[in-house]
């Protein structure tokens, strides 16, 4: 009995700390996205500026 605990507490172990990484690069990848949007729409918009539109 002792090493089927051992081998669920293993495994559950494993599963948060392979969820955890999911939700932090999820994260860094979703801000990295918002950034290159945000910066893509300046560029975009950059040369009507200047004329005042």
């Amino acid at each position: 009995m002792k090493k089927v605990e051992e081998k669920a507490l293993v495994l559950s172990t494993l599963t948060s700390v392979i969820l955890s990484f999911t939700v932090v690069i999820g994260a860094i990848s979703f801000i990295i996205l918002k950034i290159k949007q945000n910066r893509e729409y300046k560029d975009k918009w950059k040369d009507y500026d200047e004329c005042g539109v």
